[in-house]
């Protein structure tokens, strides 16, 4: 016998569900990108103010102090890593309180709980890419010629956006729970722009470290970005010639994949007594 009832014709097909939150997200993030920029003098430029302020600072002290500008092309080597650095952080502090930001319309309004933290990446992503125009008029300044091999930048991109994604929906619902998690988080974020090696060559770190850290999805991507930009270069190693194996690449990526999965499970699990937490 069939299981057909009267509700399911009543549903929706998956492709106008999807199409229809594809919508919802676009619109969702469009309107945060712009409040948050709203009634402010300078608008959308400060989006830009704070990665090429901390890229001022940091070229200063290490390209000049320190002399580390023996790296080729190092103000583009530091200006990607603190680019891609910034939307990591941003994406996942902007989703991590979304949810209990949010508590009011959780409780009055019947919609897909993903459709919160999936927009805060969303917004910090619009940042990222006004961001990467920056990147983009730095490397012609500098002369750095275009190669085709620089379309593996997008998979490498969507492979952090993946990371950042499954990080974003597991912290956010882990917050309604626990509020501590935002102090970890804060105490992580400001770790990290060292131990990813934002502004200094990775031989700086201990070979132990490089092999760990390799281990991260966002120090992969932001080391094999960087060498498809600039080329072969001081402080340029990538996971193969760290790990020793062209398999090593599949773990980062694992990772992120994995990071992924896990994430929407919990948020899933958790998503249908998120309102009654808040």
């Amino acid at each position: 016998m069939s299981s057909y009832s009267y509700a399911d014709e009543r549903r929706p097909p998956v492709r106008t569900r999807i199409e229809h939150y594809a919508r919802v997200l676009k619109v969702v993030a469009g309107v945060e990108f712009k409040l948050k920029y709203a009634g402010s003098a300078l608008g959308y430029v400060w989006s830009l103010v704070k990665p090429l302020s901390y890229f001022g600072v940091l070229w200063v002290v290490f390209g000049r102090l320190f002399k580390v500008g023996g790296v080729r092309d190092y103000p583009l080597y530091l200006l990607t890593g603190i680019v891609m650095y910034t939307f990591f952080v941003d994406a996942v502090s902007i989703a991590l309180p979304s949810i209990v930001a949010r508590g009011d319309i959780l409780r009055r309004l019947s919609f897909p709980r993903l459709v919160i933290p999936i927009s805060a990446t969303l917004t910090a992503g619009i940042t990222f890419l006004v961001n990467t125009l920056a990147v983009v008029v730095f490397a012609i300044f500098t002369r750095v010629s275009p190669s085709p091999s620089w379309l593996l930048i997008v998979p490498l991109l969507l492979e952090l956006y993946i990371f950042i994604l499954g990080l974003a929906l597991a912290l956010s619902a882990l917050f309604v729970r626990f509020r501590d998690v935002i102090q970890v988080w804060e105490l992580v974020s400001q770790l990290l722009v060292f131990a990813t090696a934002v502004m200094f060559p990775v031989l700086y770190l201990p070979g132990w470290f490089q092999i760990v850290d390799f281990v991260n999805p966002l120090f992969q991507v932001i080391q094999d970005v960087r060498i498809l930009l600039i080329g072969p270069n001081q402080g340029h190693e990538t996971i193969t010639s760290v790990w020793g194996t062209p398999w090593a690449r599949l773990v980062p990526i694992s990772v992120a994949f994995g990071t992924f999965g896990l994430g929407l499970w919990y948020f899933r699990r958790e998503a249908p007594t998120i309102a009654e937490r808040l």
